[in-house]
């Protein structure tokens, strides 16, 4: 069973990221040092958390970036702006997104740091 998923559960949409932004309920953290903002999803269909982060360079055209990852109910209790871009850091994996990257979400693997780097999108 992975993270935060509930049990007698099978695959859920929010694992697919064709449908990922469907069903969720939503709950604002904050905003951290660089103007990333931070929440967490909870999909109403498993239960499972995610981490998602929003950032954007308004100076730059399309540097938008959206990552979601999945996250432990008691790593959503305790996530901050603060170490928000670190958690991703240990996940297996996230989705990355947004104008940055193109059209579609990406199952991504690494450190998200370098991907905040600004630069316009594709």
């Amino acid at each position: 069973m992975l993270e935060g998923e509930r049990e007698n559960t099978g695959p859920c949409a929010c694992l697919d990221a064709e449908t990922h932004f469907c069903g969720f309920e939503k709950r604002g953290i904050g905003v951290d040092d660089n103007y990333g903002e931070v929440s967490v999803w909870t999909c109403k269909k498993c239960g499972r958390n995610w981490l998602y982060y929003f950032i954007e360079y308004e100076y730059l055209t399309a540097s938008g970036r959206i990552f979601t990852g999945v996250i432990s109910p008691q790593a959503a209790a305790a996530v901050t702006p603060k170490n928000a871009v670190d958690m991703f850091e240990h996940m297996e994996w996230y989705f990355r997104g947004g104008s940055a990257f193109g059209p579609d979400l990406k199952r991504t693997t690494g450190p998200l740091k370098q991907l905040l780097i600004p630069f316009p999108g594709k």
